[in-house]
């Protein structure tokens, strides 16, 4: 049983084994085929791509992969050849790497595309390659997907359809222009008119052009007329022409298209100087002759407000069929010249008869055998004959009416004889002036008048010309005297030109510099009188650059005479200026100021030294008022002491004469102080003016002097102003006229003094008003008087009003006062702003 189960177990695994063999031949088997096809299919995809690399790069189109950041994946050999890529050029490897423009615009493409997946862009763009060629491409993109569906790039195949594109738009030029050259041809061929056909046709060569500015010149007697316009020129309301131009033949661009006979094209008008403004500017024009054989029949001429507007073909094309248009309307332009000449002959006609019968001018037409043919109504109004004799005067000898004539002459005989001389010599003489007996002046012409280069007759024009010839005589007298006056001027006259070269100098100029008129005229005058002076030669070469700008100056100048003298002259120069307002040259006003100069030095030196005097005087006016009140204390101190040791023993005329020499002690200490007060006041006159607050100054017065005194008041009404001025000074000046008020004021009343003022345009009037004793008017000159007093106080010197006068009258100023005895007294004074 046993052996049995073995044997089964045996033949069990050796099915297996044999099962597993086989099934491992079949793996080894199957992996061999898959290996072989693997190599297989390897092999195919490879041959595959090499055959899709050569299909994209034999393709007709330019191929473009793309991703989403504008990296270039994938191009071929057209791509290169459509860019413009030189041989050893590398291949672009991003957009970014085009101009600017394109750039841009290929950005703006592929971002369209991108938003639908399933979208295909078809369209046409045009762009400037790498070797400046425009190329018309047709694009055709879609969206390249990976394995999972999701797009990563854009694929886009461009057809260079440049060739094909300029076929076309020349098929359709070619088109166009058939078509409006029969619509010319129609109009002008159903129109015998110049006007109608010159309407018509710059009408339609307008809208060929795209322009509003279409104008047609006919070339009449050298002159280009404007007789037709579209645009802004053309008046709707009655078909005609705004502000209708007549050009010479010899001016602007049509002009030169008239007189060359060839078409332009001004791509930029800013840039042609002979550029004509019609209406407004314009920045291009295109102008075309019509020439019929070798005649100029007319010009259209077409502007456009923007440069580059017109192009060759344009210009080609309206060449082409000028000839065509010059059949037509030669015709037309006959009649028309014809027209205009005769407008022109009927114009001359009525100019010339309104000339010969002005009022300002008198004719007489004399015929060659000696008759008078014809007389100006101004002729009797000249002469004092009546209007209604002209018919009398037609007809008659001329020497008959010469005879009456001369009488009017105040040298008769003269006037005969000069007419025979202008007939015989048959020349033209103009502004011959001859006088009347009745003291007029009358300007007469002479002029030989031609027909078929023979003489036909002669015309005589009179005019009265009294006005211009006394006013004449006037200038020449006016200048006669002012020459005189300026020959006779103690001031050098000098005129030079712009090169500095002498015009004209006068008596005092020669007499100044030692030259003659002879040695100066024409002369170079810094080369005369500066011999060589650096700084002087300097110095007039600015003033002669300011004065040909027309500016004026002064200056001082050192200049050497003709005997080596060396002087000092003040020049005041202007330009001279023509009837043009053109600076011709400049007149110079000299005055020789060399003793003035040396006399200001020596006042300089005077003032030095006197300056230098007041100093010391002030200087010494301090020692000496220090030193002279040093013996008055000693001796005021020692009568003090006199008097209190011998008190009893005294007489009564003893102790009298004490105080006499006392009184007199304090005068003399009164006068030294303001002695000194004065030379403070001398001492202060340098120093500058400040603006000073007036408030502040009182303020400091009444603390320092007048606090302590209960019975006497300083008012002020209102808040003075801020003055510019010397402080020392206003401060003395206050002081003075309140210790004047508190000097004199009245025991009996509530004394006061009051400080006030008025404004003025220029100046305050200050109010300095007390109630005290006042002053009788028998002693108001004294008042301003040095060392005078009203009375005999002992604490007044008689010197501060006298001090407060000088100060005021030196600012400019001026003081005065009001007063009545026993009522009060009020000081004015004047401050300038």
């Amino acid at each position: 049983m046993l052996n049995e189960e073995i044997e089964i177990q045996k033949r069990a695994l050796e099915r297996e084994r044999q099962a597993k063999f086989v099934a491992e031949e079949f793996v080894e088997k199957r992996l061999y085929e898959l290996y072989s096809e693997n190599i297989n299919l390897d092999k195919k995809f490879k041959s595959q791509s090499q055959f899709q690399e050569l299909l994209i790069d034999n393709l007709v189109d330019a191929l473009f992969v793309i991703d989403f950041k504008g990296n270039i994946i994938q191009s071929n050999k057209e791509a290169r050849k459509l860019i413009g890529l030189k041989l050893y050029e590398e291949f672009p490897k991003s957009i970014s790497e085009f101009s600017i423009k394109n750039s841009k615009e290929l950005k703006h493409i592929f971002r369209n595309i991108k938003q639908d997946i399933n979208k295909e862009l078809n369209l046409e763009w045009t762009f400037v390659n790498r070797q400046k060629h425009e190329k018309k491409v047709m694009i055709k993109s879609r969206l390249l997907q990976d394995y999972n569906g999701k797009p990563h790039a854009i694929q886009a195949i461009v057809r260079d359809i440049t060739t094909q594109y300029e076929l076309d738009l020349k098929l359709k030029r070619r088109y166009e222009l058939q078509k409006f050259e029969a619509l010319i041809l129609n109009d002008l061929l159903t129109e015998n008119s110049l006007y109608i056909n010159a309407w018509s046709l710059v009408h339609h060569i307008a809208k060929f052009l795209k322009s509003d500015d279409c104008v047609f010149y006919s070339c009449i007697d050298d002159k280009l007329i404007q007789i037709a316009a579209a645009g802004d020129k053309l008046n709707p309301d009655n078909k005609t022409i705004k502000n209708k131009l007549e050009i010479p033949i010899t001016d602007g661009i049509v002009g030169q298209v008239a007189r060359t006979k060839k078409g332009v094209i001004i791509h930029d008008t800013e840039k042609t100087d002979n550029y004509i403004v019609d209406d407004v500017i314009r920045l291009s024009e295109i102008t075309i002759p019509i020439i019929l054989g070798d005649k100029l029949i007319g010009i259209i001429d077409s502007e456009h407000p923007e440069r580059n507007h017109y192009s060759q073909y344009q210009l080609d094309f309206l060449l082409k069929i000028s000839t065509a248009i010059a059949l037509t309307i030669r015709n037309s332009n006959i009649e028309l010249e014809k027209k205009l000449n005769n407008q022109e002959l009927l114009r001359t006609k009525n100019r010339l008869e309104s000339i010969f019968n002005s009022v300002h001018n008198a004719e007489v037409v004399e015929s060659i055998e000696g008759n008078i043919i014809d007389v100006g109504d101004a002729f009797f109004n000249l002469f004092g004959f009546p209007l209604d004799q002209k018919p009398s005067f037609i007809g008659i000898s001329c020497v008959n009416a010469r005879n009456k004539l001369k009488l009017f002459f105040k040298e008769e005989d003269k006037f005969i004889q000069r007419i025979d001389e202008l007939i015989q010599s048959k020349e033209t003489v103009q502004h011959e002036v001859l006088e009347l007996k009745d003291g007029r002046f009358l300007s007469r012409d002479f002029t030989p008048v031609f027909l078929n280069n023979k003489i036909d007759c002669f015309l005589w024009r009179y005019r009265d010309v009294t006005l211009s010839v006394n006013y004449e005589k006037n200038i020449e007298f006016e200048k006669i005297k002012y020459k005189s006056i300026i020959e006779g001027m103690n001031l050098g006259l000098l005129e030079v030109n712009k090169k500095g070269n002498i015009l004209s100098v006068n008596a005092a100029f020669c007499k100044m510099s030692g030259y003659s008129r002879e040695e100066l005229l024409g002369k170079l005058a810094k080369n005369i009188l500066l011999k060589e002076n650096k700084n002087a030669n300097k110095l007039i070469t600015n003033a002669e650059k300011r004065r040909f700008k027309g500016e004026s100056d002064a200056y001082e100048l050192p200049v050497v005479t003709k005997t080596g003298e060396k002087r000092n002259w003040l020049i005041s120069g202007s330009s001279n200026i023509n009837v043009n307002k053109e600076v011709v040259g400049s007149i110079g006003i000299h005055l020789d100021i060399t003793e003035i100069k040396q006399l200001n030095d020596k006042n300089d030196k005077l003032i030095s030294n006197l300056t230098s005097s007041n100093e010391e005087l002030s200087h010494y006016a301090h020692l000496v008022s220090h030193d002279l009140k040093t013996p008055l204390r000693t001796i005021s101190t020692f009568i003090n002491y006199i008097d209190e040791e011998n008190e009893e023993t005294l007489s009564a005329d003893s102790k009298e004469y004490i105080r006499t020499i006392e009184e007199t002690i304090s005068d003399m200490d009164k006068l030294i102080s303001s002695t000194l007060q004065f030379a403070e006041i001398r001492s202060s006159i340098d120093d500058k003016n400040k603006p000073i607050n007036l408030l502040e100054v009182i303020k400091s017065l009444i603390k320092k002097y007048f606090s302590h005194y209960n019975d006497f008041k300083i008012n002020l009404p209102k808040a003075l102003p801020i003055v510019n001025f010397n402080e020392t000074q206003i401060k003395q000046i206050f002081q003075n006229l309140i210790d004047n008020s508190f000097k004199y004021k009245d025991v009996n009343k509530s004394s006061f003094v009051s400080i006030s003022y008025e404004e003025n345009t220029d100046h305050y009037v200050f109010i300095v008003e007390d109630n005290g004793i006042g002053i009788d008017e028998l002693h108001h000159h004294m008042v301003f008087t040095i060392f005078k007093k009203m009375n005999q106080r002992t604490d007044s010197s008689g010197i501060g009003l006298w001090i407060t006068k000088k100060i005021i009258e030196n600012a400019g100023g001026k003081v005065w006062f009001e007063s009545k005895l026993g009522e009060g007294t009020t000081f004015y004074f004047t401050v300038k702003k």
